[in-house]
């Protein structure tokens, strides 16, 4: 057998790559839960990032025997042998090395079997080369292999039976049926998305009805809709939906039970995936298209003009993505697969053919021989990253050498398989034409390629019978299961989105992929330029010395230097300019006496103050690009014509062209799937079908992004809000096609009165003063929310300033309150316990929880969210002696502001405060709780109600608004000016 030596050279020159340590893996966690994170203990390579050790603990999921024996009655070959379990204890293999282990070890055993491996040492190659390949990740098989493969051998442990691949629906476009399966498909398609959007909506209604009872504080009234309305609106909306009566009743006695949402959503239907439908083109239809000629189906399925076919064809692929395209025979089997890493194989030096050819030999071995001989295909080899390998070698992804050099490479591949399968006696695949290249065409690190091509064997010289399947060489799809072990710039045939990636170090940010970094050394270009290109693509991370709006220009200006940094922290962690640019990181003082903004411009526009300083969208765009980069290097203006061309996006024609290349030089398929742009025409797509019809590829798939009706649906938002009371908004209809769009105006924003009326609450939470500013509509309805807590640190005091200029745009956009409240309350995090300073409300589980529960008790008369009985909150209420038994007489003044009022209002008014709330009930909405004010003349002196007018006292203020609050509260103090509100002097 062939000697593997390859791998313990490269082990000696990179002993890191192999180090294994143990490190400890944040698993998924629910952020609604209290409970915290778990984490599992692990051994990984030490350069793998936190995605791909996350990945392989998914995959390494399955309890195994911790103690085995060896297989009594069974031969040991090359010094393996099969394993049986010593006892019952299981654990789940909490390393990589036994996974690796038994996946090595099991495919080593069945080629000694074979009588390939002579002796140990043979034995111990083969063995030590599909492990490395698998611990440095220039091979990464597929999940069932990572969780299932050799477990017999290692364990004694059966294999499940592999998931069952998706079935295709194959039909010829000369098929009597073709019409009518074209049709079906449609139709398919379109009622598989209706059925799965209603599939949706009922799982979202369900868990609404689970998390209304979940957040009621009552237990007796948890599950009852007549004294829970948060209950009761979900249940009418998930009927309103169209959820079945019967769902809605189990939903609710499973909430009884203390159900999660995933046992209320197993309520709704699991929707089917439909099968994929491929379309196989035959060749004839590429000439009627040329002769403008009939296309006929079939001697009985009668013919049609070939181009009013094809424009069929591609108004289903225009409006559904389906069916997919073959215009060439192709395997339909593809066996255990295994995705070849190609750019793992690029380092200093160039590509490392030796290693290629280790890892295509041993695997081909492997899967051949340890494959039933009664199979089609013993597994598949999946290309990956080559667009990522011809990035990093300076070689443009839409150029005639990048094609030719693609090809090349596959063409390698598929002369290394042809090796394997001429020792062990599988069917080889073929090699397509010659390739060659001219002196100095290829770049310095892709010469050993041309040094591979020509000692390939110009025959296929077998030892023996071919009685084993073969493996094919294929560009499949990396699955999400697999794709983060696999971490390269680029996957499976597609190419290198864009030239940045997160900078997962310390600093965060962005940073050039590694392709684009070695392929700008490529290009020649110095350290100095490599830093100028990642400057524009990735950006500074801050803006000082930009353009437009820059940290030196806001100095000058007068801005103080700590709100500089702020405003410069903010945008290093990603924020826009043009958001970073806000009061709260400036501060009030700032605008006003440094940038001289108006009061009214700051309050209105506090969340960009940018165009109120005098910046237009040009400048801010300017600064962005500095701070963040434009995320390409194919504008970057230190580059020339032709080294920007190496980092351009493909069209789809090159993708094409490039997929062509490689299936040229493969026995198998390279998928290749086109995303249209929204705007794409059903004439683009018969375009590009007559452009893949030519090059003959197997499979291609096309499909619209943003506006096709697969990207439409889940991205609808279905709101668990109660809205029958608002009027119906204005719909208009535009017709496409095939496509139907419900275009809805935006929502208005209901302005508040300039001079506006509402209330202040204080309270204290757990130790904490809080003041709650209400402002309101003149209908009553509350329409902005404003949270002081003066005593905390800077951070959380934005960040409650933050969210409360959110909920107020809700509001004013038409957000209901209620919805707030349901959302909010209950919510827990410190501060948090005894509620001081407030009538209805004694206890608190988080600021939030006592916010809300206050402005549900005071706006909407959810006494269900008040803590204290309705005898005591009712000063009118009877039972408490005879003093209590008469209504109270209130001075009116404690309740009307006499600044909102402006003396519009008789001083002698009194206030019979008697008249109890409503309580919230499944019909809330409609009443209005009243309140009867009464006016009465003053008959005597010994009139219990106090007139004295504020008057004396408000003409004490100096007019002047306080510096530091802002508030019109300054009075005279000696040589200076002291604040009522704030007490500031000065």
């Amino acid at each position: 057998m062939k000697m593997l030596e390859s791998f313990k050279e490269w082990l000696k020159s990179a002993p890191e790559a192999a180090k294994i340590e143990a490190r400890e893996i944040a698993l998924d966690f629910d952020p609604d839960s209290d409970v915290p994170s778990p984490v599992r203990s692990m051994r990984l390579p030490k350069g793998w990032n936190e995605a791909a050790a996350r990945a392989l603990s998914d995959l390494l999921d399955t309890p195994r025997p911790t103690r085995t024996r060896t297989k009594p009655g069974l031969k040991a070959y090359a010094g393996l042998v099969a394993q049986i379990p010593a006892g019952k204890e299981r654990e789940v293999e909490n390393s990589i090395e036994p996974a690796i282990d038994r996946l090595s070890g099991s495919l080593t055993w069945a080629v000694a079997r074979a009588g390939l491996i002579e002796d140990t040492e043979d034995a111990n190659r083969l063995r030590d080369t599909l492990a490395l390949s698998m611990l440095g990740r220039f091979v990464v098989p597929e999940a069932d292999l990572w969780r299932h493969g050799g477990a017999d051998w290692a364990y004694g442990d059966a294999i499940p039976s592999s998931t069952p691949a998706r079935r295709t629906d194959r039909f010829s476009a000369s098929a009597e049926d073709a019409p009518e399966r074209l049709r079906q498909v449609a139709q398919k398609e379109l009622r598989s998305s209706v059925l799965d959007v209603g599939a949706r909506v009922m799982k979202d209604r369900l868990s609404a009805i689970g998390e209304a009872c979940r957040r009621c504080s009552g237990e007796a009234e948890r599950f009852d809709p007549r004294q829970n309305a948060a209950l009761a609106r979900a249940m009418r909306q998930a009927l309103r939906d169209g959820v079945p009566e019967e769902a809605v009743e189990r939903a609710l006695a499973l909430a009884q039970q203390g159900a999660d949402d995933d046992t209320l959503a197993g309520l709704a239907p699991e929707m089917e995936t439909p099968a994929a439908c491929v379309l196989e083109v035959a060749p004839g239809l590429l000439e009627a298209l040329e002769a403008d000629s009939a296309w006929s189906f079939g001697p009985k399925g009668g013919s049609v003009r070939a181009r009013g076919f094809r424009n069929t064809i591609a108004r289903s692929i225009w409006s559904f993505g389906a069916p997919q395209l073959s215009f060439h025979e192709s395997p339909t089997e593809t066996g255990a697969v295994v995705y070849l890493n190609l750019p793992a194989f690029l380092d200093a030096s160039g590509l490392r053919t030796d290693l290629l050819s280790d890892t295509v030999f041993a695997w081909t071995t492997a899967l051949s021989v340890s494959a039933p001989k009664d199979e089609p295909v013993a597994g598949t080899f999946s290309l990956s990253g080559m667009a990522a390998v011809l990035m990093s070698c300076g070689i443009a992804y839409d150029s005639e050498i990048g094609r030719k050099t693609a090809a090349a490479i596959t063409r390698l591949i598929t002369g290394y398989m042809r090796q394997a399968c001429a020792q062990t006696g599988a069917m080889a695949p073929a090699l397509g034409a010659d390739i060659e290249f001219d002196a100095g065409e290829l770049p310095q690190a892709l010469q050993t390629l041309a040094d591979g091509l020509r000692e390939l064997p110009a025959r296929f010289e077998a030892k023996g019978a071919l009685s084993r399947p073969g493996v094919l060489l294929s560009a499949l799809p990396v699955p999400a299961d697999v794709a983060p072990l696999i971490e390269a710039d680029a996957l499976g045939a597609s190419h290198v989105i864009n030239s940045i990636t997160t900078d997962m170090g310390e600093t965060g940010g962005s940073t050039l992929r590694d392709s684009a970094r070695n392929g700008l050394k490529a290009l020649g270009l110095n350290a100095s330029q490599i830093e100028k290109a990642e400057d524009h693509a990735a950006g500074h991370g801050t803006f000082k010395g930009a353009p437009g709006i820059s940290f030196e220009d806001l100095m000058l200006k007068g801005v103080p230097i700590e709100a500089l940094e702020r405003m410069d922290d903010s945008i290093g962690e990603g924020a826009s300019i043009r958001f970073a640019f806000n009061r709260w990181t400036l501060g009030d003082r700032v605008c006003r006496d440094i940038l001289r903004l108006p009061h009214d411009v700051v309050a209105e526009q506090g969340q960009s103050l940018c165009a109120a300083a005098g910046y237009s969208d040009s400048d801010v765009a300017i600064a962005d690009r500095y701070a963040h980069g434009s995320g390409q290097l194919d504008d970057a203006p230190s580059l020339s014509p032709e080294q920007r061309r190496v980092f351009e996006q493909p069209s789809n024609r090159a993708q094409l062209a490039m997929a062509a290349a490689l299936e040229s030089q493969m026995s198998g398929v390279c998928d290749t799937r086109l995303a249209l742009d929204a705007a794409a025409t059903i004439d683009d797509v018969a375009e590009l079908f007559d452009l893949a019809m030519k090059v003959g590829l197997r499979q291609v798939a096309m499909r619209r992004t943003g506006s096709g009706l697969f990207d439409m649906l889940p991205a609808i938002d279905f709101d668990k809000g109660d809205y029958t009371a608002e009027p119906q908004k204005e719909r208009i209809i535009e017709r496409t096609v095939e496509v139907e769009r419900v275009v809805e105006k935006p929502a208005a924003r209901r302005k508040l009165p300039d001079r506006r009326k509402g209330y202040i609450q204080k309270a204290t939470v757990g130790g904490h003063k809080v003041y709650l500013h209400t402002g309101e509509f003149d209908d009553g309805e509350l329409g902005e929310i404003f949270i002081d807590m003066h005593k905390e640190g800077a951070a959380f005091r934005s960040l409650m300033n933050n969210f409360a200029i959110a909920i107020s745009i809700g509001l004013q956009y038409g957000v209901p309150l209620e919805e707030y409240v349901d959302a909010f309350v209950f919510t827990r995090f410190e501060p948090a316990g005894p509620v001081e300073g407030n009538d209805s409300i004694q206890q608190a589980t988080s600021i939030l929880d006592y916010l809300f529960r206050e402005l549900g008790v005071s706006y909407l008369g959810r006494d269900d969210l008040a803590e204290i009985s309705p005898d005591k909150a009712d000063p009118g209420g009877l039972g408490q002696g005879v003093e209590q038994e008469k209504l109270l007489q209130e001075d009116a003044a404690r309740f009307i502001s006499r600044g909102f009022s402006r003396g519009q209002v008789p001083d002698n008014i009194l206030m019979f405060a008697g008249a109890a709330k409503k309580a919230a009930n499944a019909n809330d909405g409609d009443e209005i709780v009243q309140e009867e004010i009464v006016e009465i003349e003053h008959a005597s002196a010994s009139s219990t109600v106090a007139t004295t007018s504020p008057v004396s006292e408000v003409s004490a203020y100096l007019g002047d608004p306080c510096p530091e609050c802002g508030h019109f509260t300054l009075v005279s103090e000696g040589n200076g000016s002291r604040c009522d509100a704030c007490n500031w002097s000065g």
